[in-house]
């Protein structure tokens, strides 16, 4: 498991999911969507997981859980991840080494939905949702009927700009620990690239959107995959 997304509703029957994003040994890159918000796989343990294709999403990378039918408990169905094993800091670049791309426009070439880059990091900027129940405009004005679920639950909408082989770009963060960061402590939500442990090192998982196959999204961010040696973070989350 390399990441997770902020939950969010889904239009067509309401439930509140999570997609999360992996690597699997013989598929590659793989997402596994819609999922119940309890019970998440975590990054970079490994799973046992059974999986098929999704018949509303053509994108090869794309599958649902076998579990998620009609009469399905949508709140159980995260217990199908059954824990085999963790993927060690030492194996993640290697590993990792083939689903990094230069660019966004590289991965659109070769239709990818998921991959890793490397880019040169600008800074991360908040753009302001005055639809949140937390949005001053909101409390002043009484605009319609505020969410209660997902990204725009917040005020602040976390975007990253970096440069990538093939120019300038201005993603949003979608990483659901970015979010739970934000909405544990509001007031330090400036604080998120400490929180996300984004560093020049880093790398970004990133992926595209269904309906909309070239615009892209930040699924997560990755350390200790630039070069054979992990950070101190990816040594303490291995030993935690």
């Amino acid at each position: 498991m390399l990441g997770t997304t902020v939950p969010e509703p889904i239009k067509s029957d309401g439930r509140v999911s999570v997609c999360s994003a992996g690597l699997d040994v013989d598929l590659g890159l793989v997402r596994i969507y819609p999922l119940a918000r309890s019970g998440v796989a975590n990054r970079w343990n490994t799973y046992r997981v059974p999986v098929e294709n999704s018949p509303k999403d053509s994108r090869r990378e794309s599958f649902k859980l076998k579990a998620d039918r009609h009469g399905s408990a949508f709140e159980q169905i995260n217990r199908e991840f059954v824990q085999v094993g963790h993927m060690k800091p030492a194996q993640r670049a290697d590993a990792l080494k083939k689903y990094i791309v230069g660019s966004i426009a590289e991965a659109n070439r070769k239709l990818m939905s998921l991959a890793i880059i490397q880019p040169q990091f600008g800074e991360l900027d908040f753009s302001y949702n005055p639809e949140s129940p937390d949005s001053p405009e909101l409390k002043l004005f009484d605009i319609g009927e505020p969410p209660k679920d997902g990204s725009k639950r917040f005020p602040f909408i976390p975007r990253l700009h970096f440069d990538d082989e093939d120019g300038h770009h201005h993603l949003q963060v979608r990483d659901w620990g970015g979010y739970e960061w934000m909405r544990k402590y509001p007031d330090r939500y400036r604080e998120l690239p400490k929180c996300l442990h984004l560093s020049d090192d880093s790398s970004l998982l990133i992926g595209n959107f269904n309906q909309h196959r070239n615009t892209w999204l930040i699924i997560s961010v990755l350390n200790g995959i630039r070069n054979d040696v992990p950070t101190l973070f990816d040594l303490t989350e291995a030993s935690a």
